[in-house]
């Protein structure tokens, strides 16, 4: 509390400071069952980590791994990854694509994962679309997808 007696996370024009704001309640509500709560737990972890909260992208990898087996979280996941580019996201994320099988009622999450990954800086994903190029699980036309991403 400011000596206002408003919260330290409320700015001096009424804005909301999210780089100051408690995330307590937004993680409990990341793992209970219900996709509207862990929906908006995903949109609040990225928009705090946009402002400068670290420990939301690692929460947002932690998320990743506890949701392993559920798919529809995972691509809400994904999405808020997207604003996490960082090493430790793009290594969550292509172990994920080695990890899914490719094939017609995987290929929307695999694009969403590849729109994602085309997001961050060459440096950090050039080494694992070179290791995709040469897996031969993937097919002609996914190859000229890594390729369109790493010469963009």
């Amino acid at each position: 509390m400011t000596p206002a007696g408003k919260p330290s996370w409320i700015g001096k024009d009424g804005g909301i400071d999210l780089s100051k704001i408690p995330i307590d309640s937004v993680l409990r509500r990341s793992v209970l069952e219900g996709d509207k709560e862990f929906r908006g737990a995903c949109s609040v972890l990225r928009a705090v980590y946009q402002a400068g909260r670290m420990e939301a992208g690692i929460y947002l990898y932690g998320l990743f791994i506890h949701n392993y087996g559920n798919m529809a979280r995972k691509e809400l996941l994904v999405s808020a990854l997207s604003d996490v580019p960082t090493k430790e996201s793009a290594r969550i994320l292509f172990r994920e694509l080695n990890d899914v099988e490719s094939n017609n009622s995987t290929r929307g999450y695999i694009n969403s994962i590849l729109k994602c990954l085309s997001r961050y800086p060459i440096e950090i994903i050039n080494d694992g679309f070179v290791a995709l190029l040469n897996d031969r699980k993937w097919s002609y036309k996914m190859k000229k997808k890594f390729e369109e991403i790493i010469n963009y």
